[in-house]
């Protein structure tokens, strides 16, 4: 009779074991699953409405001659208010309005423009407190990263409407051409290749990044098959020129070509480049008449420095393109040998 009471008391505690180990298994699943889930939903978001609300107001509409296209508030000094946009649109108007948001509306005239990176600077008188935008740096953008484009579409109706868009190539420097009084001008531009298709309207709006800034202005005029922005580093350089009154606008140095810093390792040796060189320009094609022809750059050459600037990406190429020198002078490694390469700038 005690070994059948020690053999059921036995039984018990094998069962009461097991059921602890049925019981505490489920939860521990449920608790792994309930991390993952939670780390899935909280590492992306496909809520970006902040971004738009904190520019909504910082971003306008513009009607040239009956036109509609985008703008953006660059800065307000005072009552006096700077708009950027693209030249394209209000090239031939003989009366441009500004409208912030649904009714506001200013008469506004053109303080200057840059036909190479399609780039007008309105201005106008605005007793009120606007909202200028944030100005990002291009170089930091990402092939897949998103962004979003807010603008005025198809007409006045569709002011403020918003697109998705995501980073193509963050850095392309692309050959375009442009006519003016009756010539016909080569030139190479840097600029960030959009996913998206954006409708015209969307010209001369910003290219915003998730964190709000502006890293670029939508134009439709360099390519009907592709959508470009032009960088923020280069619209800051040419709208603070043009604020500032200053003539002198980009020297035509005309490299097309790749920086190291951004070539992979493996591209690097397929060009017999040392690994370890981290800073310059590799030339890919120089344009015809530019300095950099004229001075005898060739294909294959690597541009270290221009006039004592080491060029280790696009804003220190963009602060010796728009720093006016009587004479440009570029450091080159050509077949492992360095050359001192000089031509004036007339």
């Amino acid at each position: 009779m005690k070994k059948n009471n020690r053999l059921i008391y036995i039984l018990i505690l094998i069962l009461s074991a097991w059921l602890m180990i049925l019981s505490f298994r489920p939860n521990s699943i449920v608790s792994k699953q309930q991390i993952i889930n939670e780390y899935n939903v909280s590492g992306f978001s496909t809520d970006f409405s902040k971004v738009v609300e904190d520019n909504g107001s910082s971003i306008v509409s513009i009607s040239a001659d009956g036109s509609v296209l985008s703008g953006f508030i660059y800065r307000q000094d005072g009552d006096t208010v700077y708009i950027l946009t693209a030249y394209h649109g209000i090239e031939d108007a003989t009366n441009v309005t500004v409208i912030f948001g649904s009714s506001y509306s200013v008469n506004a005239t053109m303080k200057g423009y840059d036909i190479y990176t399609d780039l007008a600077v309105l201005e106008l008188e605005c007793p009120y407190q606007v909202s200028p935008v944030r100005i990002g740096d291009a170089t930091l953008l990402k092939k897949g990263e998103f962004v979003i484009c807010i603008g005025t579409p198809v007409s006045l109706d569709y002011a403020g409407s918003v697109q998705l868009g995501m980073i193509a190539n963050e850095r392309l420097t692309i050959e375009n051409s442009v006519s003016f009084n009756y010539e016909t001008y080569e030139y190479c531009l840097d600029v960030i290749e959009l996913s998206s298709s954006l409708i015209p309207g969307y010209s001369g709006g910003p290219l915003l990044n998730m964190n709000g800034e502006v890293t670029g202005m939508i134009t439709m005029s360099l390519d009907e098959r592709m959508c470009f922005a032009v960088t923020a580093n280069e619209i800051k350089a040419v709208a603070e020129r043009i604020i500032s009154g200053q003539d002198d606008m980009k020297a035509d140095i005309g490299i097309k070509g790749t920086y190291i810093k951004e070539m992979p390792n493996y591209e690097k040796a397929n060009l017999n480049l040392d690994i370890q060189t981290i800073s310059g320009l590799f030339v890919q094609k120089t344009m015809d008449n530019s300095l950099a022809s004229a001075a005898g750059i060739k294909p294959g050459d690597i541009v270290v420095m221009i006039n004592d600037v080491p060029l280790d990406g696009l804003n220190e190429y963009l602060q010796v393109s728009y720093q006016p020198y009587e004479t440009y002078s570029f450091e080159v490694l050509r077949n492992n040998e360095t050359l001192t390469l000089s031509i004036g700038n007339d």
